[in-house]
């Protein structure tokens, strides 16, 4: 099975999830896995409103039950999938628990309302320290915009945490 095969299998598992967190918690699919060699360790969906805790986003819960599955602080060598382009927070925990390839379907740019504008992106990280992490933006944008999309249409909720 090669690479590619292997990170499409991931994403369809990724998109399986995201419907099912949409229709059981009726949420937008933001939904996340940390995987290495095409096994999923972990995965997460964002619990921000059902724990009022705003760190709860769905990379973090992610992070925090692969660090728990595995026993340990480090990640290094797992890859993070998710279906929206990260938040600071986010990817600035990932960093810290070691991640350091990166791969999301929907950039900030394309769902506007999803994001708050600021002036750092994570692109400036790639900027600042060449070589030391990967990042493959937009996979399959267009079939996760589809989703969002669906949600959209059936009312499900996006910002309103509280």
């Amino acid at each position: 099975m090669d690479g590619n095969h292997k990170q499409d299998k991931l994403l369809d598992e990724l998109f399986i999830y995201a419907k099912e967190i949409m229709i059981e918690h009726k949420i937008f699919p933001y939904v996340s896995f940390i995987a290495k060699n095409a096994v999923i360790i972990a995965r997460g969906y964002n619990r921000e409103r059902e724990t009022y805790d705003l760190t709860n986003q769905d990379q973090v819960v992610s992070i925090r039950a692969a660090q728990k599955t595995l026993d340990t602080g480090s990640l290094k060598g797992y890859s993070l999938f998710w279906f929206f382009e990260p938040t600071i927070l986010a990817f600035d925990v990932a960093l810290w628990s070691g991640i350091t390839d990166f791969h999301w379907c929907i950039n900030s740019k394309s769902f506007l309302a999803s994001y708050n504008p600021i002036n750092y992106d994570v692109k400036d990280y790639v900027k600042a320290h060449p070589g030391k992490i990967i990042i493959k933006p937009g996979i399959r944008e267009k079939e996760a915009l589809e989703l969002v999309k669906l949600a959209k249409k059936k009312n499900i909720k996006s910002k309103e945490l509280f």
